[in-house]
């Protein structure tokens, strides 16, 4: 599976990408009308118009075979637990569960990190619900370590504690 970057323009795709990769990566950990209504409140056209308009923001978009497979929301954002340095948020890498396994998350985080660099940032940080497992194990794998505890994620009705992790850009 090869992979091409593109700067996301078109709001529709990109809060379609954001509901279908949503919806994959928590099949089976929240109810489905918890996902739902989550995609509903945070994935909406409005949301990823505002995202594109937003000059701290970036989202990208990872294609394969002309189709988009992946996303990438990078903001520049400080981290709201200590850090010494400047710093900006990776605020999501999502994949199509086609693509679990196949290097695609770790070529958009390359892509994340090339982006601090440019922004100059020191460190790169994330809130990540302590229930995702397979998104702390990719993060721990790249360096990531807890420094702090993050807000209560509500995905529905469940309300999920969640972690700030950071590590220096490189």
């Amino acid at each position: 599976m090869s992979f091409e970057l593109i700067d996301a323009e078109d709001p529709a795709v990109l809060a379609a990408l954001w509901v279908e990769t949503f919806r994959q990566a928590y099949e089976g950990v929240h109810a489905v009308e918890d996902i739902e209504a989550y995609c509903e409140a945070n994935f909406t056209l409005d949301a990823a118009k505002a995202a594109l308009a937003d000059q701290g923001t970036r989202c990208r978009l990872a294609v394969t075979n002309g189709e988009p497979a992946g996303l990438l929301v990078v903001r520049n954002a400080p981290c709201p637990s200590p850090v010494y340095g400047s710093s900006a948020e990776l605020k999501q890498i999502y994949v199509l569960a086609q693509a679990y396994g196949s290097g695609l998350g770790l070529f958009l985080f390359e892509d994340a990190v090339s982006i601090f660099r440019d922004w100059e940032r020191d460190w790169m940080w994330l809130c990540v619900s302590d229930r995702n497992h397979r998104a702390q194990a990719f993060y721990a794998k790249h360096a990531f370590a807890r420094i702090g505890t993050g807000p209560t994620l509500e995905v529905g009705a469940d309300h999920l504690p969640s972690s700030i992790l950071a590590r220096p850009v490189q």
